[in-house]
C-alpha cells in the first residue's frame, strides 16, 4: 500500500507530489535564466528547501516500555525477517531504518560520523559508543517512510523531536498502565495529532470478542491521546506470525493503513504550509527583483508613489478611511503612476477610474482576501517596478529572460489569483511593446 494521498487514484501522484513537481519546474526555470539579480538565487534556494520538505520521508518513531513489542512492530511494517532482530534488539540507542540502494548497517558516533558495521560479527556494535544505528534497506515502502526504533527510556520526548508520527507500543494483556500514561503525557501535545497506539500480543487472546473488548477499553482510557488505535500479533522476541500468514498480512496491512492515514493528514498540513511559504517567498523575490535596474528617469516617479501610497496606508491604519477606500485610492494612484512610467499602460482615464477594489477580489471568494492594505501596496509596487526596470534599447533576449522570471514569480505568488484577471494583465506588461490585455474593469 502506498503511503500517499488517499484521494489520489492508485498509481497517480498525490497533491503534495504534484506541487513538489511544480516547485522543481519553477526552480529549474529560474535557475537557468541568465539574469544577474540576487532575488533569483534567493528564491531558487528557498524553493529547493520547500521542495525537500515536501519530499522528505515521513519519520515514524516507535516508542514503548521494555518488552512492549517495538522491534516486532517495526518488523511488521518492513516485513518479517527483514530486520536483523538479534542485533538491533540488543542496542541501547535508537535504530533509524531508511531507504538505500543496497542493505547497509552503520553506527553514528557522538560527532555525527557514520561508521560502517556490515559484517558477520555482531561484536562490531560494541565498537562505539554510538548515538544511533543507521540501517538502509532497498524496500519501496521506505522511499516514503523512515522508522526510528527507540530503546526503552524515561524520556520518550527526546525521540519525538524529529518524528512526524509517534507509535506507542503497549502489551494488550496489560494495556495502558499508569507508568505508560505518565510517559506518554511527557511527550509534547503536538504529537497526539499524528499518534498511533499499537496494542501487541493479540495472539494471547482466545477470541475476536476479547480483542474487541480491549480495543473499546483502550479507546475509553486514551481518549484524545491518540489519533489511531491498532491491535497486532507482535512480541518483543520477534515471534510474530510466519511470513505470508493471514495474521501477519492482516496486521501489517492494518498498521500500514493507520500510518498512511496519519501521513495523509501530515502531508496535507505540509502542503498548505508550503503554499503559504512559497507565496510569501515569491512576493519578497518580486519586490526585490530589478531594484538595481530601475531607469534613471523613473526613480523620481517611484519615489513619489512610495510617499503617497505610504500616506494612504497610514490613513487606513489610523482608522481615517475604510479598507475599500484605501484600496481604491491605491488603485487610482497606481493607475496614474503606471501611466507616468509608461504612457499607454492604462489606455484612458476611463480605465484609470474604473479600477476599483472589485479588481482585487479573489475569484474563489466573495470577500476581500487581503490581510492588510500594506500587502496591496507591496503588490502594486512590484508591478510599477516592472514598468520602471526595462531600460530603453534592451535586447529582445534580455527582455524575454526578465519577462520569464517575472511571470514565474507572479505565478508562484498567485498574484494572478489575488488580482483575478488583473494579474494576467500585469504579467503581460513585462514586455514594453505590449498593450494591456483584457482586464476586469
Amino acid at each position: 500500500m502506498r503511503g500517499s494521498d488517499l484521494n489520489a487514484p492508485d498509481g497517480a501522484p498525490a497533491e503534495w507530489q504534484k506541487y513538489a513537481k511544480v516547485l522543481r519546474s519553477a526552480r529549474e526555470r529560474l535557475g537557468n535564466l541568465r539574469i544577474d539579480d540576487p532575488a533569483l538565487p534567493f528564491c531558487v534556494a528557498g524553493l529547493a528547501r520547500i521542495e525537500a520538505m515536501l519530499l522528505r520521508p515521513v519519520r515514524i518513531a516507535i516508542l514503548g516500555e521494555t518488552n512492549s513489542g517495538k522491534t516486532s512492530v517495526a518488523g511488521l511494517l518492513l516485513g518479517t525477517g527483514v530486520l536483523p532482530v538479534s542485533v538491533l534488539s540488543n542496542t541501547s540507542v535508537p535504530v533509524l531504518v531508511s531507504h538505500g540502494g543496497e542493505p547497509s548497517l552503520a553506527g553514528i558516533n557522538r560527532d555525527g560520523v557514520s561508521v560502517r558495521l556490515d559484517g558477520p560479527e555482531d561484536e562490531r556494535l560494541k565498537e562505539g559508543p554510538f548515538s544511533a544505528i543507521a540501517l538502509s534497506l532497498p524496500l519501496p515502502w521506505l522511499e516514503e517512510y523512515q522508522i526510528a526504533d527507540t530503546p526503552p527510556t524515561s524520556l520518550p520526548a527526546e525521540f519525538t523531536a524529529d518524528a512526524d508520527i509517534a507509535v506507542w507500543c503497549t502489551v494488550a494483556t496489560r494495556a495502558w498502565t499508569e507508568s505508560e500514561r505518565n510517559l506518554w503525557l511527557s511527550v509534547p501535545a503536538r504529537c497526539r495529532n499524528a499518534a498511533i497506539l499499537v496494542a501487541t500480543h493479540k495472539d494471547s487472546f482466545y477470541s475476536d470478542e476479547d480483542c474487541a473488548q480491549v480495543m473499546r477499553r483502550l479507546g475509553t482510557m486514551t481518549k484524545g491521546l491518540f489519533s489511531e488505535i491498532v491491535i497486532v500479533s507482535a512480541a518483543e522476541s520477534g515471534d510474530v506470525a510466519e511470513p505470508g500468514s493471514i495474521s501477519s498480512s492482516q496486521d501489517s496491512e492494518e498498521l500500514r493503513e493507520a500510518i498512511a492515514r496519519c501521513a495523509d493528514r501530515l502531508r496535507a498540513r505540509r502542503l498548505l504550509k508550503s503554499r503559504r511559504i512559497v507565496g510569501r517567498l515569491a512576493r519578497i523575490s518580486l519586490q526585490a527583483f530589478g531594484r538595481r535596474f530601475i531607469r534613471h528617469e523613473a526613480a523620481a516617479t517611484l519615489l513619489q508613489w512610495t510617499r503617497s501610497s505610504g500616506a494612504i496606508v497610514k490613513e487606513y491604519a489610523s482608522g481615517q478611511i475604510t479598507l475599500e477606500q484605501a484600496v481604491e485610492q491605491l488603485l487610482k494612484l497606481f493607475a496614474e503612476t503606471a501611466e507616468d512610467l509608461r504612457p499607454g499602460a492604462i489606455e484612458s482615464s476611463a480605465r484609470r477610474t474604473s479600477l476599483t477594489s472589485e479588481s482585487l477580489t479573489h475569484p474563489r471568494s466573495s470577500a476581500m482576501p487581503f490581510r492588510s492594505v500594506a500587502m496591496v501596496r507591496a503588490d502594486l509596487t512590484v508591478v510599477l517596478r516592472m514598468l520602471a526596470t526595462t531600460p530603453p534599447g534592451e535586447s529582445p533576449e534580455r527582455r524575454e529572460q526578465r519577462s520569464a522570471a517575472r511571470a514565474t514569480l507572479v505565478t508562484l505568488a498567485e498574484l494572478d489569483g489575488t488580482f483575478a484577471e488583473l494579474g494576467t494583465w500585469l504579467t503581460a506588461q513585462a514586455k514594453p511593446e505590449n498593450t494591456p490585455s483584457r482586464a476586469r474593469q
